[in-house]
């Protein structure tokens, strides 16, 4: 049985002469669907709805603004320490050694501090986004 004789059983277009007991329950099936389509919602949305989901929009376009904050921050810091690197380099090829050599002798406390930066911010964005979730 395919959905247009299904559909004129319902309509009462067609008889039904002969319907086997699987027919017979996705007939049943299909008006108790229909019926459910049919009834009105019982609750109507809340009156704050609109401007519940537009503060969610508003906050996960901040927190997608901060994350290309964040990153261009992060990129702009390395970009520094190399053109300082070069500065130094061109100044005095010593002192440019000496940076590296500081750099290599701290390098990590260097990546703790970037990796707890970056941590801090991964936990940020996870507590803000719980927080719009249980609003």
């Amino acid at each position: 049985m395919n959905d247009n004789e299904i559909q004129s059983l319902l309509d009462g277009e067609l008889i039904p002469d002969s319907l086997s007991y699987d027919e017979k329950q996705t007939l049943e099936q299909y008006q108790l669907l229909i019926a459910k389509l049919e009834e009105e919602p019982r609750e109507g949305l809340s009156y704050s709805f609109a401007s519940k989901v537009k503060a969610r929009l508003q906050a996960q376009i901040n927190r997608k603004r901060d994350i290309r904050f964040y990153c261009a921050v992060f990129i702009l810091l390395i970009l520094g320490f190399a053109a300082f690197y070069g500065l130094l380099i061109w100044v005095n090829a010593n002192a440019g050694n000496e940076f590296v050599g500081t750099l290599s002798k701290y390098k990590w406390a260097i990546i703790s501090g970037a990796f707890l930066f970056v941590g801090i911010l991964y936990l940020d964005q996870k507590l803000v986004k719980e927080k719009m979730l249980n609003r």
